[in-house]
């Protein structure tokens, strides 16, 4: 059964390591017959959330613009994938902006959580660190926010050693498992 794929790539440099494995990612899934975008959060005049929870009578609604766009791209999805560079033991702030962003649509009967119940969630992260011990601490809160919205982890795939634009052409066996895991989606 064809699906809808999303990809949201949350580097600022488009044709990047982070952008080459979407591609092999979304390459894979429109093998296997689905439907694929790809959007760059850089794109997207995304801001820093206010206090959303305990300031109910100061809160006026910030879920118009760019960010709702976006997460009405999410919703029409049936597989999300969540591609980033990894800058300090964690995913770009792009992809940090984009997520909080999920926590605003909790209110007045848009809540995400009950969107996205059953559909799929993967993860490309590129990185320069050639063993990074940490990668649990950047795939944990991934993996937590898809667990929240009770959505599937689909699976990751991770490019070490590609600290530079081009990097990830040295290591096919990494594109290739993007590939893969597209046709899996």
């Amino acid at each position: 059964m064809a699906m809808r794929v999303v990809a949201f790539v949350g580097s600022p440099r488009k044709g990047g390591n982070s952008d080459q494995l979407t591609d092999a990612i979304l390459a894979g899934a429109a093998e296997a017959g689905h439907e694929t975008e790809k959007l760059y959060l850089c794109d997207y005049a995304l801001t820093p959330i206010d206090a959303v929870y305990g300031a109910e009578e100061n809160w006026t609604d910030p879920r118009q613009g760019p960010a709702d766009e976006l997460i009405k791209r999410m919703v029409a999805a049936d597989v999300v994938v969540l591609a980033s560079p990894v800058y300090w033991f964690s995913v770009s702030g792009l992809m940090k902006l984009f997520i909080d962003r999920w926590a605003l649509y909790q209110r007045d009967g848009r809540r995400l959580m009950d969107l996205m119940p059953g559909k799929r969630v993967a993860a490309a992260l590129a990185l320069a660190d050639p063993e990074p011990g940490y990668l649990d601490m950047v795939l944990g809160p991934l993996q937590q926010a898809a667990k929240w919205l009770r959505m599937t982890w689909a699976g990751e795939v991770v490019a070490t050693s590609v600290a530079d634009p081009g990097d990830l052409a040295a290591q096919p066996g990494v594109l290739a498992a993007a590939r893969e895991l597209g046709r899996a989606l």
